[in-house]
């Protein structure tokens, strides 16, 4: 390989890199979508009131759940993309 052609190993490894950026970033739009649906539900719940209360309650536990699932899979990601972040940083 002559010193004017890329690397196809690096430029795959940055692509990668980025890739898991993307998907990082997806992950955290994802929990935030959840977080705020979950605080929505939560005040509905809070606000609720007899029969309302009863189907408001579940409602909360559902979007909870959800939001606690977004954020296995955001520190999921996080936890494998750490030791790629020099692999973007060093590729400038």
């Amino acid at each position: 390989m002559s010193a004017t052609e890329p690397s196809t190993e690096r430029d795959t490894g940055r692509d990668v890199a980025l890739i898991g950026i993307r998907l990082l970033d997806d992950a955290y739009m994802a929990w935030v979508a959840a977080e705020g649906e979950a605080a929505e539900k939560l005040s509905a719940w809070l606000d609720s009131r007899g029969a309302q209360n009863a189907r408001a309650y579940p409602a909360y536990r559902a979007a909870l759940e959800r939001e606690e699932a977004a954020a296995r899979d955001l520190q999921r990601l996080h936890e494998i993309s750490a030791s790629y972040g020099n692999v973007v940083i060093g590729a400038g």
